[in-house]
This record gives structure tokens, C-alpha cells and sequence, in this order.
């Protein structure tokens, strides 16, 4: 196990991420898996477990219907966070600072590409894990080129992302690329009936955009309520009943993820209901203009590393808003 990797991870995988662990074990079992394979997760969700768990069913010695036994002592490792021929490496805490790294640094990624070059303990190789792959930077991305194209024997490399788009194309095209998708409707209300009151199944997958974890999550937190009344804000800025100070205050206490995706969602509540309607011209315009927005709000947004510049960079987003939601052509 990656020594910077502290604290204990549960190998788990959800019902309908199983389809994806179950062809990986196969394709190992005929020896024809990737040395290097890009997965994507739709769920915005930490998936760590779930990389985990995947690397755990392909160390498993005793694989059932592609799953991971449970049992044999290679599960056992991987449930005791120690097997000795599986590397994780994720984002750590500074040393110095004492606050998680933003990026994937390129001192991980050579000890990663060290510790694929020692001899393998057992007989099922090698597995390195990089989650979340897309915050590798330039310099730790270009470190892992090499190893991508002329892997160590017996070893595969996985990496984990939410973001493919944010990978340099030179590391996707090196990886054979699979995706993780979210489970149908009927299958995601089944699934939430066991965490969330069934009159507000609607409400919170919707919320979500049918993201089931992250429905939990956000039912969890009583999101509802806090996107309700930042709608009643926000409408009330772009009719002109308040500032946007107000608007912008009243996200003062949320954390600067649960700002952005209460953004997210209003913005595309807003293009769904116009793509919903007869198309004029000024309505055109002004869904071009949101899917602008939108694009650069996500990029602006995510750029912020403290609540106060976040704030700033929300003022221009929100008066940009106004100005189009009340053009007139």
C-alpha cells in the first residue's frame, strides 16, 4: 500500500459498478487486460473505495462471477490496506501547510513508477491506482508517459477520473479507456427507496442529475432546502427586487463545491426550460449565452481556492446572468 495513503479504505463497489469489475477480471483471466486503463466515473461521488475494490478483484485469487472473494489471503491484504504489490496514489496533505495538495505531485507518480519496477511479491502482479487521475499537473502527467507506453512486466496501471477532459490527451491516448455509467431511473429509485423518504425520491435524483450517491449525499445534508431558497434569491436579483451582495451572502456559509453545484443546477434548470420551449431568436441567443455561462462559471469557479475569491468570481457570474436573462433583442 502507498504509504501516503493514511487513512483505512474500504474496499467497495455499488450493484451496478460491477459490470465494469467483472469484464476487467475476465479480460485478466484470458490475459488480455491493459497494462494501462483510463476509467471514468460518471458518479460525482469519491469513488476511491471503488477503485480499490476493483484492484482487489484483480488481485483476488479465487475471483466469483468477477467479484472479489472476500476470502483468499490476497482479498484479505486488500481489505487490511496492505498488499504489498498495490500502489495508490492520491492527493496527500502538505507536510508543511498541513492542507490537502491540489494537485497529484511528480514525486508521487516516481515513486509510483518505483514501486512498479520492484520485483512483485505474488503471483497476480502488479496494480497501481491513481485517483483522482484528473489532478495530475502537467509535470506529474508528463512523468507517467514513459511507464504508460513500456509498462513493467506484470503490472497494470489504472487511473480513476470524474474529468477525463482533463487529462493531457498524450495520457489518454495511451490508456485504453472504459466508463463507469450511472444505473437506469428504476434501478436508481430502487436503489435510494433504502435512504430517502419515497415523496422525495423525485426531488433529489433530479437534483442530482440522477447521480444515486449523490442524491444520498445531498439528501443527507438537507439540500433541498438550501437550492429552494437560493432560487428565491436568485430570482429575486434578476427581477431587480434585491443586490447581488445579498444573493451572493446568502451562499456565505456553504462550502465552496456545495456554491458550485447550487449554481450548476440553477443554470441548467434555466436552459431546460428553454430548450423546452419554441425556439425564437432571442431565445436562441440567450440559451448560447447560458451554455457560455455555464462553461465559464465551471471553469472560473473551480479555479477558486478560498471562499473569498469564490465570491468574487460568483458576483460576476450572477450579474452576467441578469444581463442575460433580462436582454430584450
Amino acid at each position: 500500500m502507498d504509504k501516503e495513503s493514511t487513512s483505512p479504505i474500504k474496499p467497495a463497489a455499488l450493484d451496478w459498478q460491477h459490470a465494469v469489475v467483472s469484464q476487467l477480471v475476465h479480460l485478466k483471466h484470458q490475459q488480455k487486460l491493459p497494462h494501462a486503463i483510463l476509467i471514468e466515473l460518471k458518479t460525482a461521488i469519491d469513488s476511491r473505495e471503488f477503485g480499490w475494490y476493483l484492484a482487489q478483484a484483480l488481485l483476488c485469487n479465487n475471483p466469483q462471477n468477477g467479484r472479489a472473494c472476500e476470502k483468499c489471503s490476497s482479498c484479505q491484504l486488500m481489505i487490511a490496506n496492505n498488499y504489498p504489490d498495490f500502489t495508490f496514489t492520491t492527493l496527500i496533505t502538505d507536510d508543511k501547510t498541513h492542507k490537502p495538495n491540489k494537485v497529484i505531485k511528480i514525486n508521487q507518480i516516481r515513486r509510483l513508477i518505483h514501486q512498479l519496477s520492484l520485483t512483485h511479491n505474488k503471483p497476480a502482479g502488479k496494480i497501481a491506482l491513481i485517483y483522482p487521475a484528473e489532478k495530475l499537473n502537467q509535470a506529474s502527467a508528463n512523468s507517467l508517459l514513459k511507464t504508460l507506453e513500456e509498462p513493467s512486466a506484470d503490472s497494470t496501471i489504472i487511473l480513476l477520473t470524474h474529468n477525463p477532459g482533463k487529462l493531457p490527451i498524450t495520457v489518454r491516448s495511451r490508456c485504453q479507456k472504459w466508463i463507469v455509467e450511472n444505473p437506469s431511473a428504476e434501478v436508481s429509485f430502487n436503489w435510494l427507496e433504502q435512504f430517502i423518504e419515497r415523496d422525495q425520491l423525485d426531488d433529489y435524483l433530479a437534483l442530482s442529475d440522477f447521480d444515486p450517491p449523490l442524491a444520498v449525499e445531498l439528501y443527507q445534508k438537507g439540500f433541498k432546502q438550501h437550492s429552494d431558497s437560493f432560487e428565491s434569491t436568485l430570482n429575486h436579483f434578476v427581477s431587480g427586487q434585491t443586490e447581488v451582495t445579498a444573493a451572493v451572502k446568502s451562499l456565505k456559509s456553504f462550502d465552496n463545491a456545495t456554491v458550485r453545484l447550487l449554481l450548476r443546477i440553477h443554470l441548467q434548470k434555466l436552459i431546460r426550460t428553454i430548450t423546452e420551449q419554441r425556439l425564437t431568436k432571442l431565445l436562441q441567443v440567450r440559451l448560447q449565452q447560458l451554455l457560455n455561462l455555464l462553461n465559464f462559471a465551471e471553469k472560473s469557479l473551480q479555479a477558486e481556492d478560498n471562499n473569498l475569491n469564490l465570491l468574487l468570481q460568483l458576483e460576476d457570474v450572477l450579474i452576467s446572468l441578469k444581463q442575460i436573462m433580462n436582454a430584450r433583442g
